[in-house]
């Protein structure tokens, strides 16, 4: 049975490399492979862990392969690198940018100075690529023998084996994470905190649907720092000191976030100072920071090929793409957008674990403190905190090996809680059950014929969440729409709304009589309607729009109105009277300039008050007095 299980791995390897077949060509021998790991089933309970890990992992492998993603998004920056390393032996992206049309882009198409094309992305998964790379080079090569093959680099094999390394990557870190929770936890808790992190967090998606991103390898890289802390470190020697930061080094070529454990040895060096052994803790800095700059050195090699520079004293991205002064909190953790808790409300377990670890295991928590409080409030102070286009909040991957411990410390506390008192568990799941059906309740009411339970679910859902907001936005929706006056399901259709901010931005307009923008509208508007061939709503006595704004600025507010007969339209901007302009039958544009001091970041009550009824508003541009180079001035063309 060992001998087949091998061979089925082997199987399960080039099907994927290849891409050969459908569902049944992967589930086929995992389903053997599935059959030896049960049948040879560990004796020690760390190694069952691992092997239900590894059980787990089978599945995931199937769907890779069957409905896995491979190259996109972002994943194409990261790519380009192991293409051009393997094939080309250097990180001159012009002919990998030609191949994917991106030469023309505006941020790629003027070169560095260096001469070379610009990439914004770390170095270090095409490093840890490389060998994946090579598998897939070796695949296409005898597979050519038979047939032909794309052997260019792009083709499936190199694409399919990239992205196979890259999950085995993220499956590592799981495995790592599990041992380093076996060595404070009960089994049992090890192997639900490192399957929670894989399963119910961002993670699974960036190891099986986008693959070829950062991500993936980044956890492998955190969560390897994290295991070799952990050991030995009341007695760890210059040379451990060393090797960690050498792993410290390469985790920032991964994702330069990484550097943020660093935090975790410079704890055990200040209390070795603060236990006056003041020669083991220079020593030990000493030995830590030639190795973090050993391990940063591929990075810091790539910055000077391709900007002339060792280390850039600016993020790639943009000198203001940190701004420090201003997180936004609950935004980051409860958004719709991308949300880290609202997308992964296991995560509530990790961070307020860590306050149970520091109760049980004090000198396994503190250390932790840190680096999670700086590495949670420097991604709330990203420019975009919602991370583009993430799945859940991509940019605390750095995180996921600490809010392990975390989660392992409440899962145990859980654990004894239903141990003591058995009642609470069926007291929860009862609430929880009874919350369930009267929504379904609330959600079918009114309905008639037949309905699919599917369908009843999305209905007790939304009602839920018209009623009280989502669950996984609490309580954050709760006080937008205490401070906001609105109902608390607006939350999730107007947090990570801009105007004019960064991606997906509203460029400036409200369409009060379209669609798409109704969430932007408050009180007093009326039903969408036809007036002289637009789509408007009226206004009788007063009426809110909410303009979503990143910063204050001086800004031009048209509003294009008619009105059944002539009058004046007062503006408002949060209590401060910005002027009027007159209407008449005639569609126009009416324009008034609302200075910087009147406006605030979030959401600004914007007023219009006809002085009679009979008013008409087609639409609201905000025009921008001094627009940023590269940025949109809004008032899109109509």
């Amino acid at each position: 049975m060992k001998t087949a299980g091998i061979a089925a791995a082997v199987a399960l390897v080039l099907v994927i490399v290849t891409g050969a077949g459908g569902f049944w060509a992967a589930a086929f021998p995992a389903a053997v492979v599935a059959a030896a790991i049960v049948r040879r089933w560990p004796a020690s309970s760390i190694t069952r862990g691992r092997a239900v890990l590894l059980l787990l992992l089978l599945p995931a492998l199937v769907h890779f392969h069957a409905g896995g993603g491979r190259v996109n998004g972002d994943g194409v920056s990261y790519y380009v690198y192991v293409r051009s390393l393997a094939k080309d032996a250097d990180i001159d992206f012009t002919n990998e940018y030609a191949h994917y049309g991106l030469l023309a882009r505006e941020d790629l198409a003027v070169p560095t100075p260096t001469g070379l094309r610009r990439s914004i992305f770390a170095v270090g998964p095409g490093l840890v690529w490389l060998p994946f790379f090579a598998t897939g080079e070796a695949v296409a090569r005898i597979s050519s023998l038979f047939h032909a093959v794309d052997l260019s680099g792009y083709g499936p094999c190199h694409v399919n084996a990239v992205a196979l390394g890259s999950l085995l990557l993220g499956f590592a870190a799981v495995l790592l994470i599990h041992d380093v929770v076996a060595r404070h936890f009960a089994p049992g808790v090890a192997v639900l905190t490192a399957g929670a992190i894989w399963l119910a967090t961002f993670l699974y998606w960036y190891m099986v649907q986008q693959p070829t991103m950062s991500h993936a390898p980044s956890v492998f890289g955190a969560a390897l720092v994290v295991w070799l802390w952990d050991r030995n470190r009341a007695d760890r020697t210059p040379a451990g000191f060393a090797l960690l930061g050498v792993v410290i080094g390469l985790a920032m070529c991964l994702r330069w976030q990484n550097a943020v454990l660093g935090l975790l040895p410079a704890f055990d060096l200040a209390a070795s100072l603060g236990r006056g052994l003041v020669r083991r803790a220079l020593i030990g800095a000493g030995a830590l920071g030639a190795g973090a700059i050993a391990g940063a050195f591929p990075q810091m090699a790539a910055w000077h090929v391709l900007y002339g520079q060792w280390v850039l004293l600016d993020p790639p991205h943009g000198a203001d793409f940190l701004r420090l002064g201003r997180p936004f909190i609950l935004e980051t953790l409860f958004s719709s957008r991308h949300g880290l808790l609202s997308w992964a409300p296991v995560l509530w377990l990790g961070y307020l674990g860590l306050g149970l670890l520091a109760h049980a295991r004090r000198g396994l928590a503190l250390p932790l403190l840190a680096p999670a409080a700086l590495m949670t409030y420097v991604n709330m102070c990203s420019g975009d905190w919602w991370a583009g286009g993430s799945f859940g909040n991509r940019r605390f991957d750095s995180l996921l090996p600490l809010l392990a411990l975390g989660m392992a410390a409440s899962i145990e506390w859980l654990g004894a809680v239903v141990a003591r008192r058995p009642a609470v568990a069926a007291m929860a799941l009862a609430v929880i059950a009874s919350a369930a059906n009267i929504a379904l309740v609330e959600g079918t009411r009114g309905t008639t014929g037949p309905t699919t339970s599917a369908a009843a679910a999305f209905s007790g859902a939304t009602w839920l969440a018209r009623t009280a907001g989502s669950p996984p936005t609490w309580p954050a929706s709760w006080l937008f729409a205490w401070r906001h006056r609105l109902p608390p399901d607006r939350y999730d259709l107007l947090v990570g709304r801009y105007l004019f901010y960064r991606q997906n931005n509203l460029q400036g307009r409200v369409e009060v009589g379209g669609t798409g923008d109704e969430a932007l509208l408050g009180e007093g508007w009326g039903a969408t309607a036809s007036r002289d061939g637009a789509d408007a709503r009226a206004v009788a006595t007063r009426a809110r729009i909410l303009a979503p704004l990143d910063v204050p600025e001086d800004i031009d507010v048209v509003v294009r109105a008619a009105s059944d007969r002539p009058m004046r339209v007062r503006l408002s901007v949060n209590g401060h009277d910005a002027g009027s302009f007159a209407t008449g039958a005639a569609w126009a544009d009416q324009r008034l300039a609302v200075p910087r001091a009147f406006w605030r970041r979030d959401l600004n009550d914007v007023m219009l008050e006809p002085e009679a009824g009979g008013a008409w508003i087609d639409s609201v541009d905000f025009l921008r007095a001094f627009v940023p180079e590269g940025q949109e001035r809004g008032f899109r063309a109509r």
